[in-house]
């Protein structure tokens, strides 16, 4: 299917149709699924229940498999979900992480605290309601080191269970610790701790502002270069090394300390790219300073009218409208 002849207002109006149509299209499967679960059906072509049906014979994700499942069964006991979902008041995410709260009596509360809600709010909600659980101890532990890849193959990661806790995180933290380096003999080590909201809100501040450097976010290089920081700041005795000052006048590239801090606060650290319907964009990460009239063409560095933040993929789209191909401004 070609669809490089098509406007941009054209395609976004399809997009939007098909994202219509398949919520619907959910709603159906949803449906079918709930009575599927209720019958043998699954069993009878060899599959142990539902989720294995999905996951074995349809091919679904196995964090896609669960949240249809646990979303099936809630719409069966709740129609009213089935409703929200096709308004776009909830979310599948959301409605998985509801499931094992809901009751006769709370679901109707529960689903209005939720409706229109983050990921991360409902998260909290659910942090709220579910049993208290103990605090890990705060412990750091040595793994064994591989000392040849050949010794053993890897074991297999185990399917979750329909009835396991999801992690809203699941698949950046499968991503993440599918790519952490395994060398022969490397060292690694596990820290266990919990912490307050505050401390993951540094976290993922400081992972937004590390993108350029650690584009997966990892928590060993974001919470690993803090501490290098520190230590670097902290250390008695470091050698301060003083820096000569970069030119600020409006000859330079350079963007002033005092100009970068100045932005940073009235665009919120934020992408400040609005777009035609008048929506700002706002990414916390892959930031970067662009010049609003391209430096090549005389725009200042050392005013701040002239500076603003942007992502680099806004960054980049105002290099090729003004230049025609990736430019630098």
């Amino acid at each position: 299917m070609d669809l490089s002849e098509l406007s941009d207002e054209t395609l976004l109006g399809k997009v939007e149709a098909l994202a219509e149509t398949e919520r619907f299209s959910l709603i159906d499967l949803l449906l079918h699924l709930g009575e599927l679960d209720q019958r043998d059906a699954c069993q009878k072509r060899g599959y142990s229940s539902v989720f294995a049906y999905l996951t074995r014979r349809l091919g679904y994700a196995e964090s896609d498999a669960i949240r249809r499942v646990r979303t099936a069964r809630a719409a069966r006991k709740y129609p009213s979900i089935l409703r929200m979902l096709a308004s776009g008041e909830l979310h599948l995410v959301s409605v998985a992480m509801l499931e094992p709260l809901l009751t006769s009596e709370n679901h109707e509360r529960l689903l209005r605290r939720a409706s229109r809600r983050s990921t991360r709010e409902v998260e909290r909600l659910v942090a709220e309601l579910a049993p208290a659980e103990k605090e890990p101890r705060d412990r750091i532990r040595a793994l064994p080191t591989a000392t040849s890849s050949q010794d053993a193959d890897p074991p297999a990661a185990a399917a979750p269970q329909v009835g396991a806790a999801l992690s809203p995180a699941f698949e950046l933290f499968a991503l993440s610790n599918a790519t952490v380096p395994q060398k022969m003999g490397d060292r690694r080590v596990v820290f266990t701790f919990s912490a307050g909201e505050q401390v993951q809100e540094w976290f993922e501040t400081a992972r937004d502002l590390l993108r350029h450097r650690f584009p997966l976010g990892r928590l060993e290089d974001v919470v690993g270069e803090a501490l290098r920081r520190l230590v670097e700041e902290e250390l008695p005795g470091k050698l301060v090394r003083s820096k000569e000052p970069m030119p600020s006048s409006s000859e330079s590239r350079h963007i002033p300390k005092r100009v970068q801090d100045e932005v940073w606060r009235r665009d919120s650290g934020r992408c400040a790219y609005i777009g035609s319907d008048g929506v700002r964009c706002g990414e916390t990460a892959w930031l970067e300073w662009d010049h609003v009239v391209p430096f090549a063409w005389g725009g200042p560095s050392n005013d701040p009218a002239n500076i603003r933040l942007l992502c680099r993929s806004h960054n980049q789209s105002e290099a090729r409208r003004l230049f025609g191909v990736f430019g630098d401004q």
